[in-house]
């Protein structure tokens, strides 16, 4: 057995858990950016403002208070206006993002995962073909 043969097979495998971890990230966002989880709460708008995010350019931060929890201060990236009443979701790491209903936004975020799925097959194939061939070369030894 080469070292040449254990590396690639650790890198692939590595490779592979990374596609894991990119799938999973993909399908929890899309779970929760279109409210399939049910945790979204309403959040009455009062301030609005421009971040800079250095050469990416601005984005818009809203913040208020959620609707029947007048303590609890709510931060969202959205292009609102004061008073509006916005649909957020809570992601599991933290941070709230504004609810999307729209047809694109569903289409985008139901195909989203199939990109890692695939990697994440492609990666598992070749993990795979590197211990055949470990466990081959092993057996002639």
């Amino acid at each position: 057995m080469t070292k040449g043969r254990v590396r690639a097979t650790v890198g692939y495998s590595l490779l592979t858990l990374m596609a894991v971890a990119a799938m999973v990230w993909t399908v929890v966002t899309g779970l929760a950016r279109l409210d399939l989880l049910g945790d979204a709460v309403l959040v009455r708008l009062t301030e609005c403002h421009d971040e800079s995010a250095g050469r990416a350019g601005s984005r818009s931060v809203c913040s208020g208070p959620q609707v029947g929890d007048e303590t609890h201060t709510v931060e969202i990236s959205y292009e609102g206006r004061p008073g509006e009443v916005v649909r957020a979701v809570r992601k599991p790491w933290g941070g709230y993002e504004p609810v999307e209903t729209g047809f694109v936004a569903w289409g985008v975020w139901v195909l989203a995962p199939l990109l890692p799925a695939m990697g994440t097959a492609a990666a598992g194939w070749l993990t795979a073909r590197e211990m055949r061939r470990v466990r081959r070369e092993a057996r002639r030894a």
